[in-house]
């Protein structure tokens, strides 16, 4: 981490602040929390996943050469979006709150960054981080937006700069944002609007909406918290243009024996395919990642899994994700390393990839299925740590294995599966079986003439 060059603050100029936007609260605040880094242990050989290439946002990654580039851009984006009155207002805002952004980078001291100095970073990286959300946000303009990013940038260091925005060392506090949304646009319904269609994109793709921010009591640590917030949402997750669409479900728990728990906690877990000739059906749930449900019939079974759009820069997302999920302080249900460990045991192959885009619950950037299965494999849950963690995805993880068990519900589906898999099987079946029949007539005729 670079030292930044000691500047001395402006000289006072006297800032007429309108009083509304002065007296404007923001998001309700929560408890002090520190962004704490990833271990060594988990970014082993895996450096890549963690450390932003092209951008640097907050203290931990500052001063790198590489991102000279970007840090100019900041200062243009920054006189771009504020003019003088408002950038007296956000700066003075922030030194109020000094002490807990240095709490919130692990008590960063002075000797590294002087009060001074760390506000004109937070300042710069949050304006930075409101003009990434109105480029994403305000479609009329988009293309100013991102026609300023691609001449001043290059279009690959524009990819990589979206990747780096998805790493937990690369993250401010959440409340500054707001702060920012609430200095600039002044309107509270407007300001939540943004970060309301920013997230739902960011997460479900454009055209789909929350109706609202998906947290009630307290506010995001960050913007990877408000995102998994969003994914983790079981209530009402989306609207689009011509419906409201509602998603609810209830966890399906049952008093499990003490094998039945044993071999959902086990790793051994069947694939798509081999739960496909076991007469399992799989059908899109919701975006929630936590609404993972299965329902047994007498033949048949039917298993809903969360609809997913994979792209190049979900591996990154999720093992930060993941990575915030195990850090200190932080409570968790590690929902989406359930999540990922569940789709890693499914999943082994394209073929299994396949079954789930046929189905509409994977989508893909991606080349090819081959890349979706090995994204998949390649995301470490750290599951050795102890069991699958989500009480909910081991009920799954029973009942899906009582229904294969299950001799009576698997036959007849086996059957099917083997014999009736394509029209030309099934005209053999039927031929054999009416060969039979007429071989059984021949022999009792012969023995019994009439």
């Amino acid at each position: 981490m670079g030292k930044v060059e000691e500047a001395s603050p402006p000289p006072h100029v006297a800032i007429e602040i309108s009083s509304d936007v002065e007296s404007r609260s923001i998001s309700t605040p929560r408890r002090r929390q520190i962004l704490h880094r990833v271990p060594p242990q988990l970014r082993e050989n895996k450096k890549h996943l963690y450390d932003p290439t092209v951008l640097s946002l907050g203290p931990y990654h500052h001063g790198g050469s590489q991102f000279r580039q970007t840090e100019k851009l900041k200062e243009e984006i920054l006189n771009t979006l504020l003019d003088s009155n408002t950038k007296g207002l956000f700066h003075r805002k922030i030194l109020e709150r000094i002490d807990e952004i240095r709490y919130f980078y692990g008590g960063i001291s002075t000797d590294e960054f002087d009060d001074y100095a760390l506000a004109q970073m937070m300042i710069h990286d949050a304006c930075f981080v409101l003009y990434c959300i109105e480029m994403g946000t305000k479609y009329d303009s988009n293309k100013n937006y991102q026609h300023r990013l691609i001449r001043r940038l290059g279009l690959y260091v524009v990819a990589f700069m979206f990747r780096d925005f998805r790493m937990l060392e690369n993250q401010i506090p959440f409340w500054l944002i707001m702060l920012l949304i609430d200095i600039k646009i002044n309107d509270k319904d407007e300001g939540e609007a943004l970060l309301c269609t920013f997230l739902s994109d960011m997460t479900f793709g454009v055209g789909n909406k929350l109706p609202r921010v998906p947290w009630k009591d307290e506010e995001p640590l960050h913007l990877i918290e408000a995102q998994r917030i969003t994914l983790l949402n079981d209530e009402e997750i989306v609207t689009n243009s011509t419906e409201r669409r509602t998603f609810k479900f209830k966890s399906m728990q049952k008093k499990s024996s003490p094998i039945s728990r044993f071999e959902s906690d086990s790793n051994a877990f069947r694939s798509v395919i081999d739960l496909k000739a076991k007469g399992i059906h799989f059908r899109p749930s919701s975006y929630c990642l936590k609404d993972i449900r299965f329902n047994s019939y007498s033949f048949y079974g039917e298993l809903y899994l969360p609809i997913w759009f994979v792209s190049n820069n979900s591996k990154v997302f999720f093992s930060n994700t993941i990575a915030f999920e195990m850090s200190p302080e932080t409570d968790t249900d590690f929902d989406v390393a359930s999540y990922i460990n569940f789709m890693k045991a499914l999943i082994e192959n394209s073929e299994d990839v396949k079954e789930l885009r046929e189905k509409g619950i994977l989508f893909s950037s991606l080349v090819n299925d081959e890349e979706v299965a090995k994204m998949f494999k390649e995301i470490d849950t750290h599951s050795h740590i102890g069991p699958d963690y989500a009480r909910n995805l081991q009920d799954v993880k029973m009942r899906i294995n009582e229904h294969c068990s299950s001799k009576a519900k698997t036959w007849m589906a086996e059957l099917i599966h083997t014999y009736f898999r394509s029209p030309w099987t099934a005209i053999a079946l039927l031929a054999a079986i009416f060969l039979l029949c007429l071989t059984f007539l021949q022999t009792f005729y012969t023995m019994n003439p009439l």
